[in-house]
């Protein structure tokens, strides 16, 4: 999968560098910039400033683009896509940060068309069928926007969404309570027989994860409430919600759980705003959740989110130290 290509004969700016690039902005003209710059969307201030400089030289500065930017020919799989789509294509890529995927901005005559997920392995294969049946399940409901297009190049799938305009941005506890609501189904279960917690059960078992499973097991045992089940989106983070107008509008359903817990995705917008952007120390993160989800067995469930951390980091061959240690902390009050 990683021999296909996705140029499309543009000149081609790389940033952060071309060497190890992060996107591959097209920037033929200054419609076309400005639309490319829309797949960039970084977090963190130094890559949002390299990003401010870029677009401001590119869109403003088209005579010397040609000189500082790298031109090529145009790839076997974008002919297809403009056969198949009957439109000339220009596109700008991503490169997924766990290189099992590119995301591909499509224009057409100077207008975003779309934006195109193409898995390069086994893992990005599994998510990106895991996306599909999420918007399937939600776009049904009017929650999300239908598939453009699911097809197969080479035999690999690929799908092609609608783009959604409006801004990344952190959202307020009103409006993430809002759009929270509606992925809520009518189903209430205690702990111990939530599907959430028996899958969790499960995936820890089959891991090897046996002080996780008896954890768990021991957190649902202490539960006096029932929890609703709901759409999970699993990556529920502010890089991952667009707002338009007064709307919120979620994407990036890679990690969609269809019997999922209700107070994970709100634990998780905070836990990543927290540990990703503002960098706290584990005592002040913590400290954080709790004073964001005021329910009456906040721990219970924060230390369940923690063990659903952990199994998705030991599945994925990761460290999960970090989430170990603020176990420790919640149960023993150590750092």
């Amino acid at each position: 999968m990683n021999d296909i290509k996705f140029f499309s004969g543009s000149n081609y700016l790389y940033l952060p560098t071309k060497n190890n690039p992060k996107v591959a902005l097209a920037v033929d003209n200054t419609p076309v910039a400005k639309n490319a710059f829309k797949l960039y969307n970084p977090f963190s201030k130094k890559a949002q400033i390299l990003k401010n400089i870029a677009s401001g030289l590119y869109i403003n500065c088209n005579s010397i683009v040609s000189k500082l930017s790298t031109n090529t020919t145009k790839s076997e799989f974008i002919k297809y896509l403009e056969h198949k789509l009957n439109k000339t294509l220009t596109v700008s890529i991503y490169y997924a940060t766990e290189k099992d995927k590119v995301v591909l901005q499509l224009q057409a005559e100077n207008e975003i068309y779309g934006y195109l997920k193409f898995p390069l392995n086994e893992k990005g294969i599994t998510r990106l069928l895991n996306e599909k049946k999420a918007i399937d399940i939600l776009s049904k409901q009017n929650i999300v926007a239908p598939i453009l297009l699911f097809d197969h190049y080479k035999n690999n799938p690929f799908i092609l969404l609608k783009e959604v305009t409006g801004e990344i941005q952190t959202i307020s506890k009103e409006k993430i309570d809002i759009l929270l609501s509606v992925f809520k189904k009518a189903s209430k279960f205690k702990l111990k027989q939530h599907p959430r917690v028996l899958q969790l059960v499960e995936k820890s078992t089959t891991l090897g994860l046996s002080n996780c499973t008896e954890m768990i097991h021991t957190l649902c045992n202490s539960s006096q409430y029932d929890y609703h089940e709901v759409y999970e989106h699993g990556d529920f983070t502010p890089w991952n919600l667009i707002t338009e107008n007064t709307n919120v509008i979620p994407f990036d359903f890679e990690y969609f759980e269809e019997y999922g817990l209700e107070y994970f995705d709100i634990i998780k917008y905070y836990y990543q705003i927290g540990r990703l952007i503002n960098q706290l120390p584990k005592v002040e993160l913590v400290d954080t959740i709790f004073k964001n989800i005021r329910i009456p067995e906040i721990s219970i469930i924060f230390q369940l989110f923690l063990y659903k951390e952990i199994v998705g980091l030991k599945a994925n061959n990761k460290s999960f130290i970090f989430e170990k240690e603020l176990l420790d902390y919640i149960q023993h009050g150590k750092v």
